[in-house]
């Protein structure tokens, strides 16, 4: 085996672990606005960002990374989040599914932590405490070569060149919440930290480097206060929302109906202008998505909230009253998108975590293979909101390509993940990691079907604490086969009461067409979308529309099917049957520049900066001497000059808000004021 290691002396790996750092390692993350694609490939981007080493060795464990610099990370920023990109030297790639391992955290594979609290050194990790958090998943057998994967809202990629290796991340900014509900404040300093994981061939144990916590306290998931720190380099300070004014066009009086939301929020130019939507239960009941589009359940009051995302603290409220509602079992489950009828633009499940494709609403789930224990595969949702002395329902429809084994699981990570709740059924068992079993937790395990089985069991949720983490589990470490997964459901079986009676003629199909079956809408513009149920004499005879952003922006009206272009790119149209039939069909629209906007000359050769802007904007164009126009987002010119340098600062202060273009040599670019 070859023996690089990142100290000349075990002895410097010992005197690393025997004190305290007194100096943590800086680094600097550098705005881009060209996003490098997450495909395991090392774009040009990348040679704008800083190098950072990791060569430190966790504790006295040496691990046969490389010299120092031949394992490194950098990173790079835009408004949405950061992508991190690793370069690992090894001498032995072994993941955990070459090894036939139990955990994969016990082999190959890197860790990200990020700390995003005001306060640092507050002895909290991933592990035990809120604002603290791990981006780290393992490798795939099959899926090393750059395949995008997506792991929540986290996209990554590995490109595996035996036995060296490149981790490709984005983290959106919205994933990095503080303790107190609030978005990453790129202006302060954030804990941070990568550790790489070594294990060869032959080894005992894992070996570990890191870029700074040496491990004097403990490892990352348990403390991230010998962590390093970041700075987001060109972050301005934030202007902090000051108020939030909520509206609604109408209340809800037809099943099913979406009302959007209205946010009005001061002043204009806020940093972050993101807010928390939530929905309060009063007499009736309701979900609202991240955009503030509300979705009705049962008839009654419910309260709309919206809460800001800085340190302004602003929240608004509104009440809407809700009637005309049927009400289905789907929409009294706890489980969201349980009928994996909503996908990222990658495919996978919303609201789910663990790799997986849907395909007719099916969630396919692939553990390629699994390992030795159970939770080797997850795929998992958490947080349902459950008392402690309701029965409750949970059910749902698996079948595999092959038989094979099959843990699913309600367990608490906050309290030893221990199974919080009770059940009756004959699966209900339990295995501990010292073999012992326990016979009627909310753990239940089976041998799955080649058909597709519907299962229920019952359960208590009787030993939920008020720290307790709900969490639901498909574990499928053990199984090897392709597993499909379909309508995955928990009620309160006290709700069954709030479910009506089915329609009379319910919706079988439903056609979905656009005003002379157009398939472009430009920014800007509007489009009328429509849509013709079948039979034609349903007893409800409507579709309610949404739009699922894609690579562009769009927005419609829920109830005429307007649509209207935003940002350039596609999107999806979505029609949705009024009754509880769960009919539903879609048509990809693409939008397009403004006339006078040509796509194709939409390049990087103009680069802005900040984008957005909102007094001075920095243009770097191709050449000196260059004419430059500038247009708003329906085409109309707003402004032309001649340039005599490469670099040169415009006063953008008197432009309204909203999306416009620079052109200059036949090159455009978009900024956001």
């Amino acid at each position: 085996m070859k023996q690089k290691i990142f100290t000349l002396l075990l002895f410097l790996g010992v005197v690393a672990f025997a004190y305290a750092q007194t100096e943590k390692p800086t680094g600097v993350i550098k705005k881009t606005s060209d996003a490098p694609v997450i495909d395991g490939l090392i774009d040009a981007v990348w040679d704008e960002a800083n190098v950072y080493n990791i060569d430190k060795n966790f504790q006295a464990e040496l691990p046969t990374l490389g010299d120092p610099g031949e394992t490194t990370w950098e990173a790079l920023w835009t408004a949405d989040g950061i992508f991190i990109l690793l370069k690992v030297t090894d001498d032995d790639f072994y993941p955990v599914y070459e090894a036939g391992g139990a955990n994969d955290w016990e082999y190959d594979k890197p860790e990200l932590y990020f700390d995003v609290n005001y306060v640092l050194d507050d002895a909290g990790g991933p592990g035990s405490g809120s604002g603290h958090y791990q981006v780290a998943p393992g490798f795939a057998d099959g899926l090393n070569d750059g395949t995008p994967r997506t792991s929540g809202d986290v996209s990554f990629a590995f490109m595996v060149e035996d036995p060296n290796y490149i981790g490709e991340y984005f983290i959106p900014f919205s994933h990095l919440i503080d303790k107190d509900g609030l978005q990453i404040d790129l202006t302060a300093n954030i804990g941070f930290d990568v550790t790489i994981i070594d294990r060869d061939a032959g080894d005992d144990a894992r070996k570990r480097a890191v870029w700074a916590n040496v491990g004097a306290i403990t490892e990352s998931w348990s403390n991230m206060d010998d962590c390093g720190i970041i700075t987001f380099e060109g972050a301005a300070t934030a202007i902090n929302i000051e108020s939030i004014a909520l509206s609604k066009s109408s209340d809800i009086t037809v099943n099913n109906q979406p009302l959007q939301i209205a946010a009005t929020i001061l002043p204009e130019d806020a940093t972050n202008k993101n807010l928390a939507w939530s929905v309060e239960s009063g007499t009736g009941r309701a979900k609202i998505n991240s955009e503030g589009l509300l979705i009705p359940i049962t008839d009654g009051t419910v309260t709309v909230w919206a809460k800001a995302q800085d340190k302004g603290y602003e929240e608004a409220s509104i009440d809407v009253t809700i009637s005309g509602q049927v009400v289905s079992i789907p929409e009294i489950s706890l489980i969201r998108n349980g009928l994996f009828d909503q996908v990222t633009s990658t495919g996978a499940a919303v609201e789910w975590n663990g790799t997986n494709t849907v395909e007719d609403g099916v969630a396919i789930l692939d553990p390629n293979p699994g390992g030795t224990d159970f939770w080797s595969f997850t795929f998992t949702q958490a947080t349902f909101g459950c008392n402690t002395t309701d029965q409750y329902t949970f059910t749902f429809v698996l079948w595999a390509d092959e038989s094979d084994t099959v843990d699913v699981d309600f367990e608490d990570s906050a309290n030893g993940y221990n199974r919080y709740g009770t059940s009756t059924h004959e699966y209900s068992i339990f295995t501990a990691t010292d073999g012992s079993t326990s016979t009627n937790q909310s753990d239940w395990f089976f041998i799955s079907n080649t058909e597709p089985t519907k299962y229920v069991f019952d359960v208590i949720f009787n030993e939920k604490l008020e720290n307790t983490h709900e969490s639901c589990q498909f574990m499928l470490g053990k199984h090897d086969p392709i597993v499909h997964l379909d309508s995955v459901m928990l009620y309160n079986n006290n709700d069954l009461a709030l479910v009506s009676e089915p329609v009379a003629i319910p919706v079988t199909g439903i056609t979905l067409t656009s005003a002379g079956d157009a398939t472009k809408v430009a920014e800007g513009e509007t489009l009328q979308m429509s849509a013709t149920v079948t039979p034609n004499d349903a007893t409800y005879q409507g579709a309610w529309f949404t739009v699922v952003e894609g690579s562009g922006e769009a927005t419609i009206d829920p109830s005429t099917g307007v649509l209207t272009g935003v940002s350039a790119g596609t999107v999806t149209v979505v029609a949705s049957a009024q009754d509880e039939s769960g009919i539903k069909t879609s048509k990809e629209i693409t939008v397009t520049w403004p006339v006078g906007i040509q796509q194709r000359n939409m390049n990087q050769n103009i680069k802005v900066f900040p984008n957005p802007a909102s007094n001075n904007l920095t243009i770097d164009l191709p050449a000196a001497n260059s004419q430059v126009t500038i247009f708003d987002g329906v085409g109309r010119k707003v402004d032309e000059f001649f340039a005599t340098d490469k670099r040169i600062t415009i006063d953008v202060s008197g432009y309204t808000r909203g999306i416009y273009f620079i052109k200059s040599n036949d090159q455009v670019t978009k900024f956001v004021k």
